[in-house]
């Protein structure tokens, strides 16, 4: 889909999650239309794996930059917009897209899956949202976060035996957050648009990391699903607005698909 964002070229980015899935898709659009990606993983591999992949992706207008960064310590991430501002001058985007899941309910779930859970869910997503309005503000910019929720956290999924309740609820909050975060920005009187996306079911690995055995290739092919390309077309809709536009929400699933 070509869809023209001028406003963002040369701008810089941070995308959580960056190597796989649906922020892999995402950096790979945005480093498209000419943007300094910067791209948060926690692991040297995973760093080594996003520059195999600008290699298969050819030619584009951006810049990636890779960064080992776990968003659930605090350290790393203060160390990671730190180097940001010195290099940069700060962040224009925030993309929260790391997330995961662990097969389990809350009543009798494995507690240390629960905390792993929470760590990157919650206080990873408030930590980085917290450092890049920081940032934003400092750097004196009309900054934007887009925040990947899910479906779910509107409406519960439609299987018989949901066992990602963690994940779950960690978007649930993420819907609130998004809420809270426009009206403290408009009471402080700061600049700074805040949008939350939330696509159905999308074919991604996260559902096998999940340990969700049941959600596998053969459940995709029998049912309506969203690819990564859709989610960052969604995206890529969002940020080619009018500054003077904001969009708080955006539901969407497959054609068909039933909530």
């Amino acid at each position: 889909m070509d869809i023209k964002v001028p406003f963002w070229k040369n701008k810089v980015a941070i995308i959580t999650g960056a190597c796989y899935g649906i922020g892999a898709q995402i950096t790979k659009d945005l480093l498209k239309i000419g943007m300094v990606v910067i791209g948060f993983e926690p692991t040297e591999q995973r760093v080594t794996e996003m520059l195999e992949k600008l290699e298969e992706w050819g030619p584009v207008e951006g810049q990636l930059i890779p960064c080992k960064c776990d968003i659930s310590n605090n350290a790393d991430l203060k160390n990671a917009f730190e180097g940001i501002v010195a290099a940069y001058g700060g962040v224009d985007l925030l993309i929260n897209n790391a997330a995961i899941g662990k097969e389990g309910l809350i009543c009798t779930g494995d507690i240390e899956d629960m905390i792993t859970v929470t760590n990157v869910n919650i206080y990873g997503l408030l930590a980085c949202t917290r450092f890049a309005i920081e940032s934003m503000s400092r750097k004196n910019v009309p900054g934007q976060i887009i925040n990947i929720n899910s479906i779910c956290g509107h409406y519960m999924p439609p299987f018989a035996e949901p066992k990602i309740n963690m994940y779950i609820a960690s978007k649930r909050m993420m819907t609130v957050l998004n809420a809270l975060l426009r009206r403290e920005l408009k009471q402080l009187n700061i600049k700074m648009k805040v949008t939350s996306i939330s696509p159905g079911l999308v074919r991604t690995g996260i559902f096998k990391t999940a340990g969700i055995k049941f959600i596998d290739d053969n459940f995709f092919n029998n049912h309506p699903h969203l690819t990564t390309e859709d989610v960052s077309n969604v995206i890529l809709m969002i940020l080619s607005t009018s500054q003077k536009l904001q969009v708080n929400e955006v539901i969407f699933h497959a054609l068909h698909e039933i909530y």
